[in-house]
């Protein structure tokens, strides 16, 4: 058994051992979960960009051949059999969301079949600039506001995302050092059982002991046997489930880390270091935000609507195109433009509704700061009592392996029994294990912790 205790150490030692820096690297690098959340990104940016839709250039044609009879019924002076008008209009308008105006480009043509004047030809500029509602471009900017908010709302949202799944995977990475651990705890166990069992064998051929001292040795050789073969199984199953995990090969699924090793942090004032630092609150905060945005658009649709207009436009008649265009008249108009609904039930159920929902937030957010002060405190007194277990079982090791001297010097004087040194070496191993575990445990509250006060990554 000293042979595989050897080979096990050689092996850790060439391969390509892992810490935990590493092991999250590679996790990053491999694991398709993390491309999924770029890619979640991504799609809030995309959508940011498609907000900006309203400010482009809207072009449009339109085309009409209208045909009148009878013109002698109208009451126009000039009477015709039959009329043949053919128009072409043509425009283009554009929005202004920082303002909220827009401006519209407009050419229109007109071509009659009879008359003195056949040809008419109109240019225009018309610009309308909000005065009360969707004033500055309140509304306009709505969308893209809100936008705006969710991607860095989504950029906290990952994070957490992430720090839940780097979580989760440094579990089965300190799993990984505990089997380890464990193996060799095991490996250790056999090699003095088989050790045992050789020099009594050796004090039963020269009738030194008893034929029962033969029959503990052996099965407790037998036992470590079976319980290393255990801690084998366990090791070499989650070393295959990491190399799938992180794309590595079996022979570089090897921690390198101190299970043992104590975390201590930083004194801090818990609950406000949390009110003004976690990522929850945060996310709470930009959906308030976005709440907050909304109301005050549905605020400033309740107000009337009144537009400033201005206008200029130049228009001419000819017997055809090119003199109607030489031919021209200028003009230009200003008004206001004011209509307001009666009622205004939608705009009062959306402000209603939104007041409520961002009361609920403030209160949601107090909940949240209680649960996550909760989590925290309590995984910080955690970390230290585990830590006092450590003390405790490190003490309990120094007892037990001074029991086993003291049990192998009693039965080779002749004082004491087989079966009270496979006691000692058996309470001995077993206290070495619950250090482990222990020491396990201790490790995956330190991530819990560092998780609970987002430390666990940046």
């Amino acid at each position: 058994m000293k042979r595989i205790f050897i080979i096990t150490l050689l092996s850790a030692i060439n391969a390509q051992a892992l810490t935990e820096q590493g092991f999250v690297e590679h996790l990053r690098a491999t694991h398709p979960f993390f491309e999924q959340q770029a890619l979640s990104g991504e799609i809030k940016r995309i959508e940011k960009q498609a907000t900006k839709a309203n400010e482009d250039w809207t072009i449009a044609l339109e085309s009409l051949y209208q045909n009148q009879n009878n013109a002698a019924n109208t009451s126009s002076s000039i009477a015709y059999d039959r009329l043949n008008t053919t128009s072409i209009g043509l425009s283009a308008s554009k929005k202004h969301i920082d303002t909220g105006s827009d401006i519209t480009f407009t050419h229109t043509w007109k071509d009659k079949s009879k008359g003195i004047d056949t040809t008419d030809n109109q240019f225009s500029i018309d610009y309308r600039y909000p005065l009360l509602r969707n004033k500055d471009g309140i509304n306009e900017r709505l969308s893209g506001d809100v936008a705006q908010i969710a991607i860095t709302q989504n950029r906290l949202e990952r994070l957490e995302a992430e720090e839940d799944f780097v979580l989760k995977k440094l579990g089965r990475f300190v799993e990984l050092a505990y089997a380890q651990e464990q193996q060799l705890i095991n490996e250790h166990r056999l090699a003095l059982s088989k050790e045992e069992l050789t020099l009594v064998k050796r004090k039963y051929a020269a009738s030194v002991v008893e034929k029962v001292d033969v029959l503990l040795q052996q099965d407790a050789y037998q036992k470590a046997q079976q319980q290393l073969l255990q801690a084998q199984q366990d090791l070499i199953l989650l070393r295959y489930e990491i190399a799938v995990m992180l794309d590595l090969a079996f022979e570089q699924v090897v921690a390198e880390t101190d299970l043992y090793k104590t975390y201590h942090p930083q004194e801090i004032a818990l609950k406000t270091y949390l009110s003004n630092n976690a990522r929850t609150l945060k996310i709470s905060d930009l959906a308030q935000q976005t709440l907050k945005r909304q109301l005050r658009s549905f605020k400033n649709q309740s107000k009337a609507k009144l537009d400033l207009n201005l206008g200029v436009s130049s228009a001419g008649e000819n017997t055809n195109y090119s003199q109607s265009l030489e031919n021209q008249s200028t003009s230009w108009k200003i008004g206001l433009g004011l209509s307001y609904p009666l009622g205004g039930i939608e705009s009062s159920s959306n402000i209603a509704k939104a007041s409520a929902q961002l009361a609920s937030l403030v209160q949601n957010k107090r909940e949240q700061l209680l649960n996550i002060y909760t989590q925290a405190k309590t995984l910080r007194k955690k970390i230290t009592l585990l830590e006092q277990m450590l003390q405790l079982n490190l003490k309990q090791q120094t007892i037990a392996k001074a029991r086993t001297v003291e049990e192998k010097q009693r039965y080779g004087n002749g004082n004491g029994q087989a079966s009270f040194v496979i006691n000692a070496q058996n309470n001995e191993q077993v206290i070495k294990l619950n250090y482990a575990q222990v020491a396990k445990n201790y490790q995956q509250a330190v991530f819990e912790f560092k998780a609970a006060i987002d430390q666990l990554i940046q």
